[in-house]
């Protein structure tokens, strides 16, 4: 495996930590603003399944993972990203309130075997940055852009 440092997303969300909680935890995870029937079990090892079509231009994209720790209001860890040996990457997304809203922090640590791995990280990268806007335009705004 080769040692890359996390992944490292952070934004601060005008609204309450209840609403960003719910948000982004919930059984239906991150419908109708990023993803298109992602499907969440809200206990230690419970599975996550996640899909996405309006984001790949039409490709039906499916992927899997499960909850390692909940911590209400607080954190959310997984492990998603499936391949032949099992999950590569495991996600931490932490929640702390603050002066009028909320900051969301989130830390991917997706393994990579070797150097011509490195687009899965930066696509991981770059998902978690779209991620993070979509949401944040979901729950300031009430607009979903995809």
């Amino acid at each position: 495996m080769l040692d890359t440092p996390p992944i490292e997303v952070m934004e601060f969300f005008k609204a309450p930590i209840e609403k960003v909680w719910e948000t982004f935890v919930n059984k239906n995870g991150w419908d109708p603003w990023f993803t298109d029937g992602m499907k969440m079990e809200l206990i230690p090892n419970g599975k996550i399944y996640f899909r996405w079509e309006r984001l790949t231009l039409g490709e039906v994209v499916k992927d899997t993972g499960y909850i390692v720790d909940i911590i209400d209001k607080k954190k959310i860890s997984f492990w998603w990203y499936e391949y032949e040996n099992g999950y590569r990457s495991k996600v931490d997304i932490e929640f702390t309130k603050g002066d009028e809203g909320t900051w969301i922090k989130i830390l991917d640590y997706t393994q990579i075997f070797d150097i011509n791995e490195l687009s899965i990280k930066y696509g991981c990268a770059v998902g978690w940055g779209q991620m993070i806007t979509l949401a944040k335009t979901y729950i300031e705004k009430g607009i979903i852009i995809i």
